[in-house]
């Protein structure tokens, strides 16, 4: 089954794509190249052992050989090492400029704070809808900042979780309570299926509450007309699983395996022009992963979609 599955998802092109890499730099294209190198010169050891079998024929063509595939490896070798130091330099790009962009950020979240203290009887309604406006930009990029140091200590495997009690029962009203607007504005009814007591799991509180806002916040706004969402938390011997069931768009059957890629934005919700980043996926499920627990979805273009997770209560 696995040898099917490898099969299947084999693709250089794709590959060297998402690597942003030449084809013929492929990892998987160098092992193949290197496959064929290997059995074309044993082939032709094997011939020429036809016409002269001494002793020390073999040996020179076995160190011949030798010599050969240790070169093709080489090569390969230095081209993945070239392609991991790229990438770490990547990562430590996104960390140190995401770090250089928290300071203006507050530098401004300070300057607007003082101005809606000490000015705001001053200010007219359409100066009052400027500075909302800058605000909500502000949020914007703070958010982003954030996402892109979450991405960037994942790829360091420096994302670091705190163990605390956590109620998922406050987490549920805290997220219900923060897209309330955004539901009402978008014409969309929330709702929670739970338990009368959820028992209590062990993990990073405010890590948990990002991952179910993101998931609650993108099934709002990819409701295209007046829909639901519901959350739904269940509880069995081992684990809490929480559901979040909605009647939008739904992801294409094509793209449902590049969900929980970085950056990935299905066809049919960059059409609806909704922000976005691409990237609250692939934080919320490295977060519920390295909290002890799983994250999977169902979903139907056009019917909706199930996003789940689960969280082991002895975590």
């Amino acid at each position: 089954m696995e040898s099917i599955k490898f099969i299947l998802n084999f693709n250089i092109k794709k590959e060297s794509e998402d690597l942003g890499i030449p084809i013929w730099q492929a990892p998987s294209l160098l092992f193949i190249f290197m496959g064929v190198f290997i059995v074309i010169v044993m082939l032709i050891v094997y011939f020429l052992t036809k016409f002269d079998d001494s002793p020390e024929f073999l040996v020179l063509s076995e160190c011949a050989v030798v010599i050969m595939i240790l070169s093709v490896g080489n090569m390969i070798i230095s081209n993945i090492e070239k392609m991991a130091e790229v990438n770490k330099m990547k990562s430590e790009f996104v960390t140190i400029a995401s770090h250089q962009l928290k300071t203006p950020i507050a530098q401004i979240n300070w300057e607007l704070e003082i101005l809606l203290s000490n000015y705001k009887k001053g200010l007219d309604k359409k100066q009052l809808d400027i500075i909302r406006t800058i605000s909500q930009s502000k949020e914007t990029m703070a958010r982003l900042v954030n996402d892109l140091l979450d991405v960037a200590k994942i790829d360091q495997g420096k994302l670091v979780l705190n163990r605390d009690r956590v109620n998922m029962t406050e987490i549920i009203d805290s997220v219900v309570k923060n897209n309330e607007v955004l539901a009402k504005a978008s014409n969309v009814e929330i709702s929670v299926i739970k338990p009368e007591v959820i028992p209590e799991i062990f993990g990073d509180k405010k890590r948990i509450e990002v991952v179910t806002d993101n998931l609650v916040s993108n099934a709002v706004k990819y409701i295209r007309k007046k829909g639901f969402v519901e959350i739904k938390v269940e509880s069995d011997e081992k684990n809490i699983v929480v559901t979040i069931k909605d009647n939008g768009m739904g992801i294409p059957d094509r793209q449902q395996g590049k969900v929980f890629q970085k950056f990935f934005r299905s066809d049919n919700a960059a059409l609806c022009h909704t922000d976005g980043t691409g990237l609250g996926l692939y934080i919320s499920k490295n977060i519920i992963e390295k909290s002890g627990g799983k994250m999977w979805f169902k979903s139907i273009e056009g019917l909706g979609s199930e996003f789940f997770f689960s969280l082991p209560k002895n975590g």
